[in-house]
């Protein structure tokens, strides 16, 4: 058990999924989580950045399609009473 912890080093990055410390294991070559354990290759690190990234983009349009649809309502609405 003492062999494997010499292997990891923590790396200035956190995990997607809880925030907590990554720590790389050089024997693997794969990242894990401190925290909840989450294990994964750089690669796969990049690649759920990109996806969760992309979701992000998609709320966000989706929230301003939402916010200009019930601004039109709205000023519709103003105009019809007038």
């Amino acid at each position: 058990m003492g062999d494997s912890g010499s292997n990891l080093v923590a790396v200035d990055q956190y995990c997607p999924e809880c925030g907590g410390i990554l720590l790389y294991d050089a024997a693997s070559k794969r990242l894990s989580c401190k925290s909840c354990g989450l294990f994964l290759t750089r690669e796969q690190l990049s690649e759920l950045r990109f996806r969760q990234k992309n979701v992000t983009g998609d709320d966000t349009r989706k929230k301003q399609r939402n916010q200009a649809d019930y601004l039109d309502w709205w000023l519709k609405d103003k105009k019809e009473k007038k």
